[in-house]
């Protein structure tokens, strides 16, 4: 009589599917990579559970372009929960962010993150938080500005590529 295991290993950040034989495959979430730890314990090798640990990402800049958003609709709000709502209730939307003065700036794809009050470093981390963040872009002009990408520098839109200056940071996130 064979013995079937009705649960699954705890493995967070994982997916469990079944082959064609019933056999049990497990798959890393986008971003993460399986690692399975090995020490030894009493002269015997013991097997660790296996995780799924981020994979580490670095940035490929250059100094061709820069990028600058464009929203394709502005309204004022109250805050940023009616900014996040109006967001959501609209089908072209992917991503909205609140201005100083209180307007609501709506984002279409590829955008999938804009803000206005996050450094150089707070972008990248936003990035490397975001699987699905392939181009950072940001701005320093008068304060500083951060535009997340869903798709590689090649495949962002004309329309948002400007001439390269000193006060545009565009980079490839590439994770291994």
């Amino acid at each position: 009589m064979s013995e079937c295991c009705i649960t699954y290993p705890n493995i967070t950040d994982a997916n469990f599917d079944k082959d064609c034989n019933g056999n049990v495959v497990i798959t890393c979430n986008e971003g993460f990579k399986m690692v399975q730890g090995l020490e030894c314990v009493e002269e015997e090798w013991k097997y660790q559970n296996p995780i799924c640990k981020r994979t580490e990402c670095q940035y490929k800049y250059t100094n061709e372009t820069g990028l600058e958003p464009y929203s394709y609709k502005g309204s004022l709000v109250s805050d940023s929960a009616e900014c996040d709502e109006n967001c959501a209730n609209d089908i072209r939307c992917s991503t909205s962010t609140m201005t100083w003065f209180k307007r609501c700036l709506r984002y279409e794809t590829p955008f999938i993150f804009v803000s206005y009050e996050v450094n150089e470093d707070q972008c990248i981390e936003k990035c490397n938080e975001m699987s699905e963040c392939k181009t950072i872009g940001t701005e320093s002009r008068l304060s500083f500005s951060c535009f997340l990408f869903n798709v590689t520098l090649g495949k962002i839109p004309n329309n948002l590529k400007r001439p390269y200056r000193t006060t545009y940071t565009v980079a490839q996130k590439i994770c291994e």
